[in-house]
């Protein structure tokens, strides 16, 4: 028995190979600076979202609303127009013969940004908000996250409208304003609007997912990430109330005291890890191009499941992809250090599973601290989204156009850590995807929401390129 095992493992393994690709790509990097001196004047222009909606400057978004009426009139002249809540727009561009059997299709994006972290304003090479172009470069807040997206989709239609563009189906353009702060007063608007129309979508591009290079390990092609879905998103806070005082007289347990004990109590008994059909296919499709115990591993989980699961679980990236996870992140006592908290409070960041929700997450808090005077309030709680499929038309035609604009990657499906705006469609749209069509490398990732944001001109003409062709081909 243990002879036919090992003879399977080692033929599953040989077998477990890359598929050849059917794309060949010829696809010729340009430098041309028009699309790029667009994003350029988008960027200079601080569309910061502030959690103190009070703080928000207004009349930035305005004055983001007039610069694409300005750089972009052959697609506000052609297309229908709709501004949703004061600030979040939607371009609707109808069809010309139009094709019954096709639904329309929904690019979105946002136009809102992160601030930059205060005192960090001098570390940045450029100006955050100076949209400067220096050697093949556009620096900027915003630029990778995602006003290259939202200037690509509409410098692609103007080329087009240029050309005499009419579309076999309506083209819907919706790009939120809030994003940033959870997408509650823009994309959540839309999707109700859209709604209230009546509409459904054939699929959603969506920021979320790019290609990165070296981003794992004994792989040397970029990975070209599709999200497919999104974990959940929960802040619960923890309190503990007890009699305060001064710290000479203490009682044997201080409020701060029983709060740590149940933090640790939620770090020592994690969820458990299990491997859902979103991280299924992610490692499918990277397995063939890894070597040795990895690949044996990955090509017979039928095996080595439980061992695969104990192992990688155990590591930051994987802890993420299989399971929902608890991360203590703020914390709360007295005003002194000579002072018992009559109060002590933390904060709580949990990233949910698809497969679970915000209930079995509280459920799973109880549990572990049954027996602590721990009151649990959860602040903000948003459960997984969907899960959108593989094998349909429209994640096909994302797949090619990658394959043909990004060049020799591995196109991959995953499930995204972080909240975008996609999810907020799922009332009018099956097919929602999350991709933005730059190549990027693990320092840029960083970028995003960081220092230095920036993103070079070759990559903000492959997105207005790759949007072109998707345009075109629907």
């Amino acid at each position: 028995m243990l002879a036919l095992i090992v003879l399977v493992v080692a033929v599953r393994t040989h077998r477990f190979k890359p598929h050849a690709s059917s794309v060949e790509s010829s696809y010729m990097q340009s430098e041309n600076l028009s699309g790029a001196q667009k994003l350029s004047k988008a960027v200079k222009i601080p569309t910061i979202s502030h959690i103190e909606a009070e703080n928000n400057d207004e009349a930035a978004f305005h004055s983001f609303h007039e610069l694409l009426e300005e750089q972009f009139p052959l697609v506000h002249k052609n297309c229908e127009e709709t501004v949703i809540n004061k600030f979040s727009l939607v371009y609707r561009l109808k069809a010309g013969t139009p094709n019954p059997d096709k639904k329309p299709i929904l690019i979105t994006a946002h136009m809102d940004v992160v601030p930059v972290e205060d005192g960090t304003e001098s570390d940045w090479t450029k100006p955050p908000f100076s949209g400067s172009i220096v050697d093949g470069t556009v620096w900027g807040r915003g630029t990778l996250d995602t006003k290259v997206h939202l200037i690509a989709a509409l410098e692609a239609m103007e080329r087009l409208l240029e050309k005499g563009f009419s579309p076999p189906r309506d083209i819907y353009l919706a790009f939120g304003h809030d994003e940033e702060i959870n997408g509650e007063e823009g994309a959540l608007k839309i999707a109700e609007h859209f709604k209230n129309k009546g509409l459904e979508f054939d699929f959603v591009l969506d920021e979320g997912g790019c290609a990165v290079t070296n981003v794992l390990g004994g792989i040397n092609k970029p990975i070209a990430m599709v999200g497919i879905g999104e974990k959940g998103f929960a802040n619960i806070r923890l309190s503990v109330t007890m009699d305060g005082g001064h710290a000479s007289m203490p009682a044997p347990h201080t409020s701060l005291g029983i709060l740590a004990k149940a933090l640790c109590r939620l770090e020592e008994n994690p969820f458990r890890p299990r491997l859902i059909p979103s991280t299924r296919a992610f490692l499918m499709s990277i397995g063939p191009y890894m070597t040795g115990i990895n690949r044996m591993v990955l090509s017979n989980l039928w095996i080595f499941k439980p061992l695969f699961l104990r192992i990688f679980s155990k590591t930051n990236t994987g802890g993420a992809l299989l399971r929902t996870t608890i991360a203590v992140t703020m914390a709360q006592g007295a005003p002194a250090p000579n002072v018992v908290p009559q109060k002590s409070s933390a904060f709580v960041n949990c990233r949910i599973l698809p497969g679970e929700n915000g209930e079995m997450l509280l459920n799973h808090f109880r549990k572990t601290l049954k027996g602590l005077p721990v009151e649990l309030e959860p602040v903000a709680l948003d459960n997984p989204s969907a899960l959108s499929g593989c094998d349909c038309e429209a994640y096909r035609l994302i797949e090619s156009l990658i394959g043909e604009f990004c060049g020799d990657v591995i196109t991959v499906p995953y499930l995204v850590m972080a909240s975008t705006d996609a999810r907020k469609y799922e009332a009018v749209c099956e097919n929602i995807y999350r991709f933005t069509p730059y190549i990027i490398d693990n320092e840029d990732i960083g970028k995003i929401h960081g220092t230095d944001e920036s993103i070079s001109v070759v990559n903000v003409n492959r997105c207005i390129d790759f949007f072109t062709a998707l345009f075109e081909r629907l």
